[in-house]
């Protein structure tokens, strides 16, 4: 049986290598002899591999290409870097040619676990022979001879378009290396990247919608969205690194937002449906969106991002009732990082600049609203749906929605009060309007939970029974002088009401019946 042959190969793998070990503490062994025992252990695992692959056991054949690949990718590291028989970059080319070999035994025996081994080999192969300084051209245009070699496997063997391990692969693995790549870049080396980058982007393309190819591509839409992405911050991090125009930076994002645009047409004939149109018109209107801070102002960037989320959160509701779950389940994901890095610009840029209360902003139309509007309206999109991400996003929701509408009402009243008003921090009455927007929040809440015998019903009444708390307990200990006493008064008064219409509305209105 198979797997009794796997335990054999494994104990008799661990005793060969207890063996050399116990040889070479001796010195029976030299550096020439390990070096050619290890080649021929690769070799021969790997022939092996070869024949079980084409035959009937693929699975423990796809095990012994693993373990092949890897003992000769580290025997010619060793002859390289350790023993110093040849030149690093030899050793490199020898393992490009075994990976080679593999990929297309992987092509011939038809198997995605056999690729998947190949890639993993020849985008390990850069990290095992590194020798440190600045190469990033080098391995940007090895990741390109890499792709372009995947690429050859569908079109020419006529499979592999819904190998979902190996097309992951090697999109993450050539993505994550480039990504190394630029961001080490150095200014000389910024041009060129920038043009490897472009190729790069036109070759996971390619890879991720297989044009031409008779079968549909495997999560087509979740692939390029993120290469998208991607492809704009690591164009950013070039464009940074040659010191140009941030300004200027609006032409290539327009750019791409434009492609996006003209890809919905052809790939609706080529997926047969409009499964990527929501993924691909989402990209475009964040790529517009992001477009004009950079063009203009960047502390609108965080009001962009928040168009961003809502866009694709919008778009993953519009292909979920397409009946495309699988896309709208991932662009679900995409869209909650989206969110929460609105959120985060929120925090560390919204939130400062609210508590500061520029004089120069104007209220519900400055940066901070916006963001914490726009990340108000993506988490509430995102709870529409249940599951983990629908229960974060009704916390967020909650912190978000809560605090920007408490914090622009304190900013409004500020503002009413005239040029006496407080510069830094609340002045007294615009600390009491946030304790009544949260107050007002929280019956609201309480009275829409109360009419509602599901889950939902429940969180609603806790949330409101929290901010209510809040915010009586914000006027218990506000620091207020004996001036102020009035004010402290019609606070409660305020306050006090609020919660007493809510239960009466309440009460008065009949819950609704589960069926």
């Amino acid at each position: 049986m198979i797997w009794i042959a796997g335990i054999g190969a494994a104990l008799f793998l661990l005793g060969t290598i207890f063996f050399l070990h116990w040889a070479i503490q001796a010195g029976w062994m030299g550096p020439e002899i390990r070096f050619a025992l290890s080649l021929l252990a690769g070799a021969g695992l790997s022939v092996l591999a070869g024949n079980l692959l084409l035959g009937d056991s693929r699975r423990l054949g796809v095990a012994l290409l693993l373990a092949g690949l890897g003992t000769l990718q580290f025997a010619f590291r060793a002859g390289a870097m350790v023993y110093h028989f040849y030149d690093p970059a030899l050793g490199l080319g020898a393992v490009v040619l075994i990976t080679l070999v593999a990929g297309g035994l992987a092509a011939r025996s038809r198997s995605s676990a056999a690729l998947t081994v190949s890639l993993a080999s020849g985008l390990a192969a850069p990290l095992i022979f590194s020798q440190g300084g600045h190469h990033e051209v080098a391995l940007a245009l090895y990741l390109i001879a890499l792709m372009a070699g995947t690429l050859a496997v569908p079109y020419l063997s006529g499979t592999g378009e819904a190998w979902h391990g190996s097309r992951w692969t090697a999109l993450g693995g050539t993505w994550a290396l480039l990504s190394l790549a630029c961001a080490n870049a150095t200014k000389p080396d910024a041009p060129a990247l920038a043009t490897l980058l472009a190729l790069h982007l036109l070759l996971a393309g390619l890879w991720t919608w297989l044009p031409g190819c008779r079968e549909k591509p495997g999560t087509p839409t979740t692939m390029w969205v993120g290469v998208s992405i991607l492809a704009t911050a690591l164009g950013w991090l070039l464009w940074k690194c040659a010191n140009l125009s941030s300004e200027a930076f609006a032409l290539p994002v327009l750019v791409v937002a434009v492609l996006n645009l003209a890809l919905v047409k052809p790939l609706r004939t080529r997926l047969g449906s409009r499964q990527a149109d929501w993924g691909l018109l989402a990209l475009a209107v964040g790529h517009l969106a992001l477009a004009v801070p950079i063009a203009l102002a960047w502390r609108w960037v965080g009001t962009m991002w928040g168009v961003f989320a809502a866009a694709m959160t919008g778009a993953s509701l519009k292909a979920e009732e397409g009946k495309y779950a699988d896309e709208a389940e991932a662009l679900r994901w995409l869209a909650a990082g989206l969110a929460f890095l609105t959120t985060l610009r929120w925090v560390f840029h919204g939130l400062e600049t609210a508590f500061s209360l520029n004089p120069g902003f104007t209220p519900l139309l400055n940066p901070a609203f916006a963001e914490g509007a726009l990340a108000s309206i993506a988490w509430f999109l995102l709870t529409r749906r249940a599951g983990p991400v629908g229960m974060a996003a009704f916390l967020a929701l909650e912190v978000t929605a809560n605090m920007t509408m408490a914090l622009e009402a304190a900013r409004l009243v500020q503002s009413m009060q005239g040029p006496g008003a407080a510069r830094v921090g609340f002045s007294r009455a615009a600390s009491i309007s946030m304790t009544l927007v949260w107050a007002l929040s929280g019956a609201w809440q309480w009275m829409r939970g109360l009419r509602e015998e599901d889950s939902a019903g429940r969180a609603l009444q806790i949330a409101g029974y929290v901010w209510m708390g809040f915010a009586g307990l914000k006027l218990l200990t506000s620091d207020l002088d004996q001036a102020d006493t009035p004010l402290r008064a019609l606070a409660f008064l305020g306050v006090g009401g609020i919660a007493m219409i809510a239960a009466v509305l309440a009460n008065r209105r009949p819950r609704k019946q589960t069926p």
